[in-house]
């Protein structure tokens, strides 16, 4: 595998969220659900009884698909003891096109000894660049064309909204002026569920989704157990976005110095 391939697969696993850490959702196209309504004005895919999740994360990437935001999430995955075993940390900021956006990925805990731990990439919509550090003292620095969707290919984590929804029973706590508050603490489906890889068999579920009246999940936090080597782990997943029309997106200063790069090398 040339050197350029390598940055390429490493960046597709850990910026589409998989990174040997997280399942990808299997749902690849967008099924056209009913959305229930009462009148009272709720978000799409939500009503007082019921919660469709593919209409609900549906709305949520379609309203940000035209604006410009910042979208964090974490994972961590602690042992009984409290102790980090894995943590990601992943932020992007995105321009209202959905081409042009920038971030930066980091990985650690004390399972984590030779992985990728920082990734920063900024992309134009028509070049990749990428700056990582493979734990070696030597920092990478390489840019290429756009292929397929980037080096995000779920910007808005539909995805991780989807996956909740199908796994998770949801409903209303809580009305608010900008929308609704959703939570659920029992699993439907944790099949449906996207789990770091090394995890099984979910339990104890708790989330709570914060929801605007226009679709976006402004904040989604998500906790279980899982099973992992016969012994009991804790699972903590967040998603905020913010800066709703405010994101702006820079082209950092290091891609200057990028070398360029052909998938054919």
């Amino acid at each position: 595998m040339t050197r350029a391939v390598a940055v390429v697969v490493t960046l597709a696993l850990v910026l589409a969220g998989c990174s040997g850490f997280v399942q990808q959702d299997s749902t690849g196209t967008v099924t056209p659900a009913a959305v229930p309504t009462d009148g009272a004005g709720y978000p799409p895919g939500v009503s007082e009884d019921a919660v469709v999740p593919s209409a609900l994360a549906s709305a949520h990437a379609r309203t940000l698909a035209t604006s410009n935001y910042t979208l964090v999430t974490r994972q961590r995955v602690t042992d009984r003891n409290g102790t980090v075993l894995r943590e990601s940390n992943h932020s992007r900021n995105v321009a209202a096109n959905g081409t042009v956006y920038a971030g930066h990925f980091r990985q650690s805990g004390t399972e984590l000894n030779t992985y990728t731990s920082r990734i920063d990439y900024w992309t134009n919509g028509s070049i990749v660049a990428a700056r990582y550090d493979e734990r070696v003292n030597r920092p990478s620095r390489v840019r290429w064309t756009v292929r397929d969707d980037g080096p995000v290919s779920d910007l808005p984590e539909r995805r991780t909204i989807l996956g909740v929804g199908e796994s998770v029973d949801l409903s209303v706590a809580d009305r608010t002026d900008g929308g609704v508050v959703l939570v659920g603490t029992r699993f439907r489906n944790p099949d449906r569920l996207a789990t770091p890889l090394f995890v099984g068999d979910p339990g104890n579920v708790s989330v709570r989704l914060r929801v605007s009246q226009d679709g976006i999940v402004e904040a989604l936090r998500l906790s279980y157990h899982a099973e992992r080597n016969g012994q009991r782990v804790r699972v903590l997943r967040d998603l905020r976005v913010t800066d709703i029309g405010s994101t702006t997106v820079v082209r950092p200063e290091w891609v200057t110095n990028t070398t360029r790069r052909s998938l054919q090398e």
